[in-house]
């Protein structure tokens, strides 16, 4: 059974609305989302402060019981999706709106988040430069794993500093590398995408799955949970990469960032539908 929830404020048209993640928080599950909208009609020109709004929407695991929370900021800075990060501390989790170095002013705030409310505890601290996928190195044991340029792979052996194999993937890295028994696995995005697993020890190719791009995917069982070319969520056989099973979403549409998570045999998943963007859950075990 598929059950959703419109992520909205009322009584609050969005002229920018971003997903910051979706995530288990405790025993529920919790989006953070940001948006802003517009002055009211009355306000001088020359004052660009405009209403900057970080939301909560928390849920049951059966995603049966709904509650809402919101902070709103008059400011000229913007929130950024993009640059914020939620982390653990302590048993608390806290949201940190400017993690990130951005291309844009962002408002600084340390929020912390409960299954209840937000609440503001502080400014953030001095952001930092964000590394992306494909600027990272990835060991496993005595092997590195990194790219060697935008559209090949290579690993080299941590010792020696010896490139031990190349391989051309063709498109840009978007996910983490990932290693299970000697296979990683990872996604690309551009001239097509694709979701892949190769041998550690020699860079060749078990397989590749055409998905149009993939910059998110969850290990399941014995299964990739993964957003195929019609952006819908279906699971792969991890060994052969063969399709097991589509998984039932009715119309809704996984969004550009695939942010998805899996809490026991539930995937939850951010997506839209028309113009409307949702918090969707459904079943992985239902037959």
């Amino acid at each position: 059974m598929v059950r959703a929830y419109p992520l909205i404020l009322e009584g609050v048209h969005f002229r920018h609305h971003g997903i910051i993640g979706i995530y288990q928080i405790k025993e529920k599950i919790a989006v953070l989302h940001d948006a802003f909208g517009s002055a009211p009609e009355e306000q001088p020109a020359d004052d660009k402060r405009k209403p900057n709004y970080i939301m909560l929407d928390m849920f049951s695991k059966d995603f049966k019981e709904h509650s809402k929370a919101h902070l709103c900021y008059y400011q000229e800075k913007f929130f950024s999706a993009l640059d914020a990060l939620l982390y653990e501390d302590g048993g608390r989790f806290i949201l940190n709106t400017n993690k990130y170095k951005g291309y844009i002013a962002t408002i600084e705030k340390l929020i912390e988040v409960s299954d209840t409310a937000l609440v503001e505890i502080g400014q953030s601290p001095e952001p930092v430069k964000e590394i992306y996928n494909d600027s990272k190195n990835y060991r496993f044991g005595d092997l590195e794993v990194y790219m060697h340029s935008p559209f090949i792979m290579a690993c080299r052996d941590i010792h020696s500093g010896e490139i031990v194999w190349k391989t051309k993937i063709g498109g840009y890295l978007y996910t983490e590398v990932k290693e299970e028994n000697g296979i990683i696995y990872f996604g690309t995005d551009g001239n097509g995408g694709k979701f892949f697993a190769l041998n550690l020890q020699d860079g060749s190719i078990k397989y590749r799955y055409n998905t149009r791009g993939t910059s998110n995917f969850i290990f399941y069982k014995d299964y990739v949970l993964l957003s195929n070319e019609k952006n819908k969520p279906i699971l792969i056989n991890r060994n052969d990469g063969s399709l097991f099973k589509e998984i039932e979403f009715e119309k809704y549409i996984i969004t550009a960032y695939q942010q998805m998570i899996i809490v026991n045999d539930n995937l939850y998943a951010i997506a839209s539908k028309k113009d409307t963007v949702y918090a969707v859950c459904t079943g992985l075990a239902e037959m």
